[in-house]
């Protein structure tokens, strides 16, 4: 009895655009077989091996009947269309033992049908943005999605994506963010190297709900495991008052998943929370090797977190803070200021006649309302004196490129947590 050997396609994970799909059938020469294609999606669309298209009706160009091999090989391609939500496809090779001919055995347990699925991907929407944990009147601009760009799942790809951000300090006194000072070598506020964008700033959240209660115990049971995995951080428990949370801003330590049980959705945790029943979680996958791990995105980020400030009488950025003196001041260590544009302890005042030396131009106090500040040495100025702030400015901006090496699974937004990059200026 002649044999068909095997089925073999081009590919079995298709992109979500519409393509074409090359399939082989290997057999000896005179074995007779069928073909037909369907969408398993459906189970009710064939394909026309005749007008190359799926369709509802069944008609006899939907089958390649009895097919014999002249050769070992028959190959051909299948068109398939485009699917935004994605779809499946089975291949089915049938012969029948009227024409002396069987499925090899090392090809199907089934002696007479020969099967080969094929996955199509969904369109899935990547987006861009930024968090923090501080106060959003800090932080203006803060969670705006930029670079909103569309693929198909899990399909590799080299897009880059521009990202420009600028938050700004518009609180009471706008005193803004830190920074290091201009120096000999540096003319300019700048953000230390340490501090700059680092891979495990971004994240992805992934939002499930628990499954019972719990006290002091690291054995989570939640509604869904899906997109979880080990080493990914609980940010958030609704309404629960012991997180098992450690750390200051910028570097808070968060328990962390150990084991998944996706069978009974149990998560162990490297720390003991509290938490209810039916609670929203949220955990977060922090690095791109994570984020791989979850939603199976591949991702390079290069941004660089750069200070600005507005100048008070034109259009153009500037890099330091800037504050005018309100009043004259006669040999007085503290002093009102007004039209703040980041002000913070530690930072210094530069401008006429300030006094620098031995560090009297330091800042060592400032009002939360903004003014007045106090330094390190008496000063006296007159009455409108414009001051450069060097060591703060009340913007920053982020700004540089992040590129989908691989689109993930399912539609994300990637988050840059801004928290060790803008540290908020501080009054005393």
């Amino acid at each position: 009895m002649k044999e068909i050997k095997g089925l073999t396609v081009s590919q079995t994970q298709v992109t979500s655009k519409a393509g074409t799909i090359r399939y082989a059938i290997a057999g000896d020469v005179g074995a007779v077989f069928s073909l037909q294609v369907i969408d398993a999606s459906s189970q009710s669309k064939f394909y026309n091996f005749t007008t190359n298209t799926f369709t509802t009706a069944f008609v006899s160009e939907n089958v390649l009947s009895n097919f014999e091999m002249v050769s070992n090989v028959y190959s051909d391609v299948i068109s398939v269309p485009a699917a935004a939500s994605g779809n499946t496809y089975k291949i089915m090779v049938f012969t029948d033992p009227f024409f002396d001919t069987k499925i090899a055995d090392s090809a199907s347990n089934d002696d007479y049908l020969l099967t080969q699925t094929i996955n199509q991907g969904s369109d899935v929407t990547v987006r861009f943005s930024t968090s923090s944990d501080q106060d959003n009147t800090n932080l203006v601009g803060i969670g705006a999605f930029v670079g909103s760009t569309t693929g198909s799942s899990n399909a590799t790809s080299n897009i880059e994506v521009a990202f420009t951000e600028t938050l700004v300090d518009s609180s009471t006194g706008a005193h803004g963010y830190k920074w290091t000072a201009p120096t000999d070598t540096n003319s300019s506020n700048s953000l230390t190297d340490s501090l700059q964008p680092k891979d495990s700033d971004f994240y992805v959240e992934i939002a499930t709900q628990t499954n019972g209660t719990g006290t002091d115990s690291t054995s989570m049971i939640v509604d869904s495991v899906s997109n979880l995995a080990v080493g990914m951080s609980l940010v958030d428990i609704a309404d629960s008052a012991d997180e098992e949370q450690s750390g200051t801003l910028g570097v808070l330590t968060y328990p962390t998943i150990t084991a998944i049980d996706s069978a009974t959705k149990t998560l162990t945790l490297s720390a003991a929370p509290d938490w209810g029943d039916d609670k929203a979680v949220k955990f977060r996958a922090y690095g791109t090797t994570l984020i791989r791990r979850s939603i199976g995105g591949v991702f390079e980020f290069n941004l660089t977190v750069f200070p600005e400030s507005s100048h008070p009488k034109s259009t153009r950025k500037e890099n330091w803070g800037r504050a005018t003196v309100n009043g004259d001041v006669s040999a007085n260590d503290s002093f009102a200021i007004d039209s703040a544009r980041g002000v913070s302890v530690g930072a210094k005042i530069v401008g006429a006649k300030v006094d620098s030396k031995d560090g009297s131009n330091v800042i060592t106090e400032v009002h939360s309302t903004g003014t007045p500040i106090t330094v390190a040495g008496a000063q006296t100025l007159t009455d409108n004196t414009q001051l450069r702030i060097y060591g703060s400015s009340d913007q920053g901006t982020i700004e540089g490129t992040i590129i989908i090496k691989k689109f993930p699974s399912i539609s994300a937004d990637i988050y840059f947590d801004v928290d060790r990059a803008f540290v908020l200026s501080t009054l005393t």
